[in-house]
């Protein structure tokens, strides 16, 4: 005779007493929020960066060693905001390069933005509660004849 019996234990985070999750959680949030504000300041440069290169290159009229260097200028100026290296003889950014350049600070957003939610779940541990199944089984030590 097998009796299979369950039972579901609520598992909860924090309570009256304990206070440290809402504060890590405070924590959390207040550096979530920092950093999404941050990405958000980055994703917005690196597209202003990614519009304006083709004018910075438009600018550069004739083909001497100013123009060299505003080349090179425009081609720095590029690679340091966004992180996108362009070939030697390469003028203009590929569409490859185009999307990689726009899409990290994207990622980067919607990460802070989960670090964001994940903060609100910690700050809010005294009302998370979990539920857990247990399964308990009893098995009868008769033999079987």
């Amino acid at each position: 005779m097998v009796v299979e019996l369950k039972r579901i234990i609520f598992f909860k985070l924090g309570g009256k007493d304990f206070q440290l999750s809402r504060l890590i959680g405070a924590f959390v949030l207040v550096i979530a929020m920092l950093m999404l504000v941050r990405s958000a300041a980055v994703m917005f440069d690196s597209w202003d960066a990614l519009k304006d290169y083709p004018g910075c290159l438009s600018q550069i009229s004739t083909a001497d060693a100013v123009a060299q260097l505003q080349y090179m200028d425009c081609k720095q100026s590029l690679y340091n905001i966004t992180g996108t290296e362009l070939k030697g003889g390469q003028g203009m950014y590929s569409t490859r390069q185009f999307w990689t350049a726009l899409l990290m600070p994207i990622a980067g957003l919607f990460f802070w933005a989960v670090v964001f939610l994940a903060g609100i779940m910690f700050y809010r541990t005294g009302n998370l509660v979990v539920p857990i199944e247990q399964s308990i089984r009893e098995v009868d030590d008769r033999k079987k004849k």
